[in-house]
């Protein structure tokens, strides 16, 4: 299959409507502030097992995409972020909103965040399939363990308040995933004599306690903040569709920038909304006036990070590494149905690869046509309260998890994870490295243990092999490079902190 063929069979009625309805929900979900797609992805999964795979990979991208899209509405209209990728969006979008420019601020936003996906779209189309056959050829179980453990110290870097953070969150995830019957010896770890340990926990049941249980134990005692209205009308967002143009080199760079964080494993729309962001008030001429209604603000924040979204899911299809924590949730859907996703995919499984790429495109486009139709009264009809919100998910999520094995064991797991996500932002812990880690470990202690037996378990073989090595050097020096800049800046601040 190849990619022109994988984008007609999406105009057929079934997954034209999957894909209409994910990006639906999935905007709904991220304009409410307090929640965001992970979510509702999370919600879905149990749901999607019983579909058939390219069903499931649709609806649950169109979710991907129409969150990080709607985030920015309430950002703009209440002045309240739908989730974090808004944050950077509504201090110039509210305030452009204040002085009665609502229509222009989301024209702005919902144009830029289609141009970014459409930008992030080629980079995905263009480089997943080069990417995959080079992995292909000249990835050994060497190579491949050396990119998983990058992976899982790349995630700290920019995963949370700092490396610290990120870091113990992945290695705390990584420790869960230990759990159960080792895979070799068929001896059990961790499982503290408890014989349902010893099948390890499912990940459907840990995504949805971390993503889902977690998020609402978290909110559940937050009180919205008030906030006034502002009034606009629909079609003063489309006549304002031209004013894009002019920043079309912010929109360019700030995509590519959106692109490259997306790649980077953990990192996500939220770094990808802020990088572009700072980058544009840099080199801007009146830096100082980004967060009072500047137009350059709004575009790049929103370019950004919907650009994540299509880099994030490059190194998924093409490498098996999840770009974000809802690359986790693709890969869990995808894994279910015995879809394997990296160097393989291309090969084994062309239908979802390109599947994929083809799917990006239609969300994105999807995405655009909703908000600009439909943003003024998603931000009217968006105070759901809390009463009934969170019942509701409560109920959907132990069903769904219940649905997964008919087993009791799930939903307590679900729950059990769902104590540890509440206990993790309350400490500052990220989500994604933690469920990053928990994907990631199998996969690296297979490889590793594979490297180890064929090197009769020399650690230094991994010297000898330059494409491991310079994989491994590469990682450990980005992963690091973040802390030892802040470092070097500190006694520069200092004596203009104490003036």
């Amino acid at each position: 299959m190849e990619l022109g063929t994988a984008l007609l069979e999406h105009l057929a009625f079934t997954p034209l409507l999957f894909s209409i309805a994910g990006v639906a929900v999935g905007i709904i979900f991220g304009a409410i502030p307090g929640l965001n797609q992970g979510v509702i992805m999370a919600l879905t999964l149990p749901l999607t097992f019983h579909m058939d795979s390219y069903s499931a990979q649709v609806l649950l991208i169109g979710m991907y995409v129409g969150g990080v899209s709607g985030a920015m509405v309430t950002g703009v209209t209440l002045g309240i972020p739908g989730s974090p990728a808004a944050i950077m969006t509504t201090f110039d979008g509210h305030a452009m909103a204040r002085k009665g420019q609502a229509a222009r601020a989301l024209s702005l936003g919902v144009t830029a965040s289609l141009i970014g996906g459409l930008i992030s779209w080629v980079c995905l189309a263009l480089i997943s399939e080069p990417i995959a056959r080079f992995s292909l050829r000249n990835f050994g179980s060497f190579e491949y363990a050396a990119l998983v453990f990058g992976g899982l110290l790349i995630i700290a870097t920019c995963s949370g308040k700092n490396f610290a953070m990120g870091l113990a969150a992945g290695l705390l995830g990584m420790l869960c995933a230990l759990v159960g019957l080792d895979p070799v010896s068929q001896v059990p770890r961790f499982t503290f004599g408890i014989e349902s340990f010893d099948s390890g926990f499912r990940i459907e049941a840990v995504l949805v306690g971390i993503f889902a249980i977690g998020h609402l134990l978290h909110d559940i005692s937050t009180r919205d903040t008030a906030a006034s209205q502002v009034s606009v009308r629909t079609v003063e967002i489309w006549r304002s569709v031209g004013g894009i143009m002019r920043h079309w080199v912010n929109l360019i760079r700030s995509s590519l920038i959106g692109v490259w964080i997306g790649i980077l494993p953990g990192i996500g729309a939220n770094i990808g909304s802020v990088v572009a962001y700072f980058v544009a008030r840099n080199i801007d001429r009146d830096p100082e006036s980004f967060g009072t209604g500047r137009e350059e603000g709004i575009v790049a924040s929103e370019s950004g990070n919907n650009a994540t979204v299509g880099g994030a899911l490059i190194p998924m299809i093409s490498m098996g590494i999840p770009g974000s924590g809802a690359d986790v949730i693709l890969m869990a859907a995808l894994l279910f149905h015995n879809i394997q996703p990296g160097p393989l995919l291309v090969l084994e499984h062309p239908e979802a690869f390109y599947g994929i790429i083809a799917t990006y495109l239609f969300a994105s486009v999807l995405a655009f046509l909703f908000l600009m139709s439909l943003a003024v009264w998603i931000a009217r009809v968006i105070g759901v309260p809390r009463g009934i919100l969170v019942p509701a998910i409560f109920i959907l999520a132990i069903a769904g998890t219940y649905s997964l094995n008919n087993l009791f064991f799930d939903v307590w797991v679900m729950l059990g994870f769902g104590i540890v996500g509440l206990f993790m932002r309350i400490a500052g812990l990220p989500s994604a490295p933690f469920m990053i880690g928990f994907v990631l470990t199998p996969l690296f202690e297979e490889k590793f243990r594979a490297s180890m037996m064929e090197a009769n378990g020399n650690l230094l073989s991994y010297l000898d092999r330059p494409l491991a090595l310079a994989i491994l050097l590469f990682s450990i020096v980005f992963a690091l490079a973040p802390t030892l800049f802040e470092r070097l800046r500190k006694p520069e601040r200092a004596p203009q902190e104490d003036g």
